[in-house]
């Protein structure tokens, strides 16, 4: 005899599964957007931009930190949304588990 699984019985086996993996991935994500933030502001790479020359008026150097320093803002803004929803939806699996 085959049983069959609907799609609310599916996704509320796998759910837990699936919140976990995207935590998880949410996480190695920010942990790798620290690394990266880290080797950007790192002497050698720094020094590559430590030219005579300006744009727009402001040294290149300024430039270059202004500009990474925007960059990992607005990447950390992306990734933050994805690890506050992993975080809500296990704590509210988490209350669903104890009253149940």
């Amino acid at each position: 005899m085959e049983t069959r699984i609907d799609r609310s019985e599916r996704s509320r086996l796998t759910g837990p599964a699936e919140v976990g993996l995207a935590r998880r991935k949410a996480r190695d994500r920010s942990i790798a957007l620290v690394v990266a933030g880290t080797a950007l502001f790192m002497p050698p790479l720094v020094g590559v931009s430590l030219v005579d020359g300006r744009i727009a008026g402001v040294p290149i150097p300024i430039v270059y930190v202004s500009v990474v320093w925007a960059a990992l803002i607005a990447a950390a803004a992306v990734l933050a949304r994805p690890l506050q929803n992993s975080e809500s939806a296990a704590s509210s699996g988490n209350a669903n588990d104890a009253a149940g």
